[in-house]
């Protein structure tokens, strides 16, 4: 029974969440959703993962656009949903996807979110490392047990109940979406900057140019913080935040896997 997971990752969390779910579920494709044409035919499967971090308690934008235009599902498919998060819990952005698909004929049969490190470092640096290494753990028990459950393919499952109102959760998401545009103009390549172009080749959206060899950031940004995250010299900041937080990337994934898997 062949699966296929969709993931979205800007500093390798939710790779490293489907590498994990492809252990346990034996024949299973992983394919960036970066990478995902309008055009491509429907993929058989019998049972389709969408992964994701949770932004601002809900969807990635990215998400959003991938679910309306791109996603393709066939009937009687299993379909079920894994978030990850550092913050704020998963259920509402899980609840967002589900009636997001449902507008699209699509139900979400089960819902699963694991506590991941933080990437966001407006809100602060990496954690210490003992602490990522205990969410790793944790994350590799969850995947176990939410393995067991897929397998076993209940048809309305969710891992814990909202303890956020939706309503709620939209606004504050919502807000954020909003602001996202705006909030790229923030970023700026200091004097460590050794125009290599790391930043705009792993940029999901396309949203950085190297002009006269530095990044300028556009407005369609996704805060993933991934040209922030990934970049070798630790050049890229954010005004405002201050420069000497410590940087993160899943410690698991390379560079070089999610842009393999991008090729766009």
């Amino acid at each position: 029974m062949k699966t296929i997971l969709y993931y979205f990752s800007g500093t390798g969390n939710t790779l490293m969440l489907a590498r994990l779910l492809t252990k346990e579920l034996g024949d299973t494709e992983i394919i960036n959703i970066v990478s995902v044409k309008e055009s491509d035919k429907i993929p058989e499967a019998d049972a389709v993962g969408i992964l994701f971090p949770v932004y601002a308690l809900g969807l990635p934008k990215i998400m959003q656009n991938f679910v309306n235009k791109k996603l393709q599902i066939a009937d009687n498919t299993y379909v079920f949903s894994l978030t990850n998060f550092a913050g704020a819990g998963g259920a509402a952005a899980s609840k967002q996807l589900k009636n997001l698909l449902a507008v699209n004929g699509i139900k979400l049969n089960a819902r699963f979110w694991v506590p991941m490190p933080s990437n966001y470092i407006p809100f602060g640096g990496a954690e210490g490392q003992g602490k990522q290494n205990k969410r790793f753990l944790s994350a590799a028990n969850k995947i176990n047990k939410i393995t067991e459950i897929i397998n076993k393919r209940p048809g309305n499952y969710f891992y814990r109940r909202n303890r956020i109102p939706l309503f709620i959760a939209n606004i504050f998401h919502n807000f954020f979406i909003k602001k996202c545009g705006k909030a790229a103009q923030k970023f700026y390549a200091n004097d460590k900057c050794s125009s290599n172009e790391i930043c705009a080749k792993i940029c999901p959206t396309n949203n950085i140019k190297f002009i006269e060899g530095r990044p300028v950031w556009g407005n369609n940004c996704e805060q993933c913080m991934a040209c922030l995250q990934w970049c070798p010299t630790a050049a890229i900041q954010i005004g405002g935040v201050p420069e000497n937080r410590t940087r993160y990337h899943n410690p698991g994934i390379e560079i070089e896997d999610l842009l393999k898997d991008m090729q766009r």
